[in-house]
């Protein structure tokens, strides 16, 4: 395979170049209250940013409920937002952490109702508008075990898997070394082998 002439690395940083001015332009109109451009941004990652939420949770409702809260936050917290930084991970924090609260209330949900109910299943029969279009049996069967591994494991391998970030990325994301991503994404990876045994 021949490797890329110098002037397609050029075209290519020129393409980089111009995204994150274009990017940035768009950050300062939006800090400035510019509405119109806060909704290009929000376009340009909605999707990428609902893939995140909805490969740790495996709910779309909840992903998309949560997808849109983090926006508005966003929108609300813009002006402490320091140039010079790509709105993407700053967006994705915020839905991070509106993420992990709905799994912490939850898990606590879960835990009165099965004091107050034996054998209480919180699981629905019902499947959601974007769960039908995952109605193969092995891919269902992979994304509730995605949902069975911990927190921890369960961001790390959706990072790696879902959003094919590097490791570098993901410690840097996370705040984490990159030591604690390459251990907790061998967890993550054996936990589901170990899961999923009987179909692998």
């Amino acid at each position: 395979m021949n490797s890329p002439s110098r002037e397609e690395n050029q075209d290519s940083a020129v393409n980089i170049t111009e995204k994150w001015t274009s990017e940035r332009k768009l950050l300062e109109a939006a800090q400035n209250g510019d509405q119109k451009a806060y909704g290009i941004l929000v376009r340009q990652h909605q999707k990428r940013l609902f893939r995140f939420v909805y490969g740790i949770l495996g709910s779309f409702d909840a992903a998309e409920d949560i997808v849109q809260e983090a926006l508005i936050k966003g929108w609300e917290a813009l002006k402490k937002f320091r140039p010079g930084y790509a709105f993407y991970p700053w967006i994705a924090t915020i839905a991070r952490n509106l993420t992990y609260n709905w799994i912490h209330r939850e898990e606590r949900k879960e835990s009165l109702e099965k004091l107050q109910e034996k054998g209480y299943d919180p699981q629905s029969g019902e499947l959601g508008p974007f769960e039908k279009l995952l109605d193969d049996e092995g891919t269902k069967r992979l994304y509730e075990a995605v949902q069975a591994l911990p927190i921890e494991f369960r961001t790390v391998f959706v990072l790696r898997q879902f959003e094919q970030m590097s490791y570098e990325d993901i410690a840097s994301f996370l705040k984490i070394p990159p030591g604690t991503v390459d251990s907790r994404l061998y967890r993550a990876r054996k936990l589901l082998m170990e899961a999923l045994k009987d179909i692998l």
